[in-house]
């Protein structure tokens, strides 16, 4: 479940080129029309107040069309530049023309092999033969560059050479300068501006058109290159750098690339995130997708297959741990597949017990364990079902081949699943009223953080909503206790707004009051998050000391006024007595390191 709050702290403008927006301030809201510069929109925005809307419609456009006019000027200029230069290299000097078309080839081919992805050079020389030039590109790309680069240099020298040779005849000393100013522009537009903008938006094509030329001219220059390549080698060592590479494709590339599959709609948004959980996985361990042994259905050795029976009519588990005297202490699992042969061969179930139908010993695997190499053994070994034990050999939990399908393809259900299973499963967040919302204790802390848009304390060991309370309180809270916590604001529009206007990001700070729903002597099962504050406020944290990072936290009194009677300090906590105070504790992160 997304739950999307936002407070508009200032105001918000299009980022499209047109687009028609209300507009919130101080003084009101009202629609007006926007454009992609930002300075100019806020430029305007004191104006436009005091305009109707139709006038400041006419600003807008207005702006809008100056802004065109100049963009078409500035290309026509541009154009009419690039011509005259040509013009007077074709007409007054054709050798530099033509190496300066030379060098735009260069440019042509650095770009485009250097802004080919690896895959794309690999599917590219597997549809060639042996001895193909795009699979010599793949094995030595450094050979393709090296030429490259040597020929953009001397064909660049030379021009310039001659350019100045030229001007210097007919203009005397003044030509120097001449010839600097002609080869600047010719440089710049000719040779690396435009052809390295063909390349960018169509490497692919241009590589197919420069990279056999290259590949012979890197066999005419093959001693030369070889010579800049062993000293430049050479260089690294004295900087004591390495020539080695790093991979092909990183796996935030590979995310970024099926990002932008995902938004050109060449991939589902499911298949997106079907794939990026199957690379996540490796750094995913056990623990992080185990039941806890507090919430394992499991059955006693000693048991009958009767009770057996009865378990899995309740329950529908097709696999249960059995267990010796403890819970903790499991010898094996029982398969319901088994009791069904049992049945059918026309054992009397009350005599056979369930510790002599269990598969003996259980698989046994640790808490650290990444949930790929659990992938990996489940297959080798045939099993479904691991017993999860701790560093100390002690049982924390049991893992099963769903749990680990699940961290790829999401939560799985079937039709025995009741709402209370499913709900226990997922976890959930119920939005009650404006900022109030109901948690299972068992919602991961991603999902919590992601619903009211706050930022948990760097460095927290807990992973859902029990464990986050746990830690706020300092014990296991009962039902009815409630505390108040100031957590910060997760709002990435705030920030990007404020870099925008070359200032430092606020941080902003949320007022909760957490209420234990439910729960036990031994959990915590449901809790509402009761937002006290639009989130808008600056909090001061000074006298602080270092118990839990990032949280204001004070107890309740069943005694104390209401919060309609409460006068509020200066921190939107209610003024307390003076009986009161040691109650209460401020703690902050960032006086942690002054301790």
């Amino acid at each position: 479940m997304a739950i999307e709050s936002s407070v508009l702290g200032h105001h918000v403008f299009s980022s499209g080129p047109f687009s028609s927006t209300t507009f919130h301030g101080s003084n009101g809201s009202y629609g007006s029309s926007y454009v992609n510069n930002v300075k100019l929109v806020r430029g305007t925005s004191l104006k436009m107040k005091c305009l109707g809307s139709s006038d400041s419609e006419s600003v807008v456009s207005n702006s809008n069309a100056n802004l065109k006019f100049i963009d078409e000027f500035l290309v026509k200029s541009g154009i009419v530049l690039a011509a005259t230069v040509c013009g007077v290299l074709v007409f007054g000097c054709p050798e530099v023309f033509a190496s300066e078309g030379l060098s735009a080839f260069f440019s042509l081919a650095e770009t485009s092999i250097t802004t080919l992805w690896p895959w794309k050079v690999r599917e590219l020389a597997e549809k060639e033969t042996e001895n193909g030039v795009f699979r010599l590109l793949r094995s030595d790309v450094t050979r393709f560059l090296t030429t490259i680069l040597i020929g953009t240099t001397v064909v660049n020298i030379a021009a310039t050479a001659l350019v100045t040779e030229a001007a210097t005849a007919a203009f005397g000393e003044a030509g120097v300068s001449a010839a600097t100013g002609v080869m600047t522009v010719a440089i710049l537009l000719l040779t690396e501006i435009t052809p390295k903008s063909i390349a960018v938006h169509n490497a692919t094509e241009v590589a197919r058109f420069v990279v056999r030329p290259v590949a012979w001219l890197s066999l005419v220059l093959y001693p030369v290159g070889r010579i800049v390549t062993l000293l430049s080698m050479g260089m690294l060592k004295l900087l004591g750098l390495k020539g080695s590479s790093e991979p092909y494709v990183t796996e935030e590339e590979l995310k970024l690339m099926l990002r932008g599959a995902e938004l050109s709609g060449a991939i589902e948004e499911e298949e997106q995130d079907m794939i990026e959980n199957v690379l996540e996985i490796k750094d995913t361990h056990v623990r992080e997708v185990m039941t806890p042994l507090v919430d394992v259905v499991a059955i006693d050795a000693s048991s009958s297959l009767v009770d057996f029976h009865h378990l899995w009519v309740t329950h529908q588990y097709s696999r249960v741990p059995v267990f010796e005297q403890r819970v903790d202490n499991i010898m094996g699992i029982a398969y319901a597949m088994d009791l069904l042969d049992y049945v059918q061969k026309g054992e009397t179930l009350e005599s056979i017990t369930v510790g002599d139908m269990a598969h003996k010993p259980a698989y046994f695997v640790p808490d650290s364990m990444s949930v790929w190499n659990l992938l990996r053994e489940f297959r080798i070994r045939k099993v479904h079902m691991a017993v999860v034990l701790n560093e100390y050999g002690g049982t924390v939990g049991l893992v099963t081949l769903e749990d680990v399908v699940e961290e790829i393809v999401g939560e799985i259900f079937d039709e025995n699943d009741s709402k209370e299973e499913i709900q226990k499963k997922t976890g959930y967040i119920v939005m009650r009223a404006e900022g109030v919302f109901d948690v299972d204790a068992n919602t991961s802390i991603d999902q919590l953080s992601e619903d009211l848009t706050i930022k948990m304390p760097e460095g927290h060991q807990y992973e859902t909503v029990s464990g986050f309370v746990c830690e706020a309180f300092g014990y296991i809270p009962r039902t009815g206790e409630s505390i108040r916590i100031v957590l910060e604001r997760d709002d990435e529009d705030d920030d990007d707004d404020s870099n925008g206007d070359h200032q430092e990001p606020k941080e902003k700070k949320h007022i909760f009051k957490l209420e234990i729903l439910a729960g036990n002597a031994r959990k915590v099962s449901a809790v509402r998050f009761e937002r006290l504050n639009n989130g808008d406020e600056m909090l001061e944290t000074k006298e602080v000391t270092r118990m839990f990072p990032k949280i204001v936290k004070r107890k309740w009194n069943s005694g104390e006024e209401s919060e309609d009677d409460a006068e509020y300090d200066g921190y939107g906590f209610p003024k307390r007595r003076q009986e009161d105070i040691s109650c209460e504790y401020v703690v902050d992160q960032e006086n942690s390191h002054r301790d």
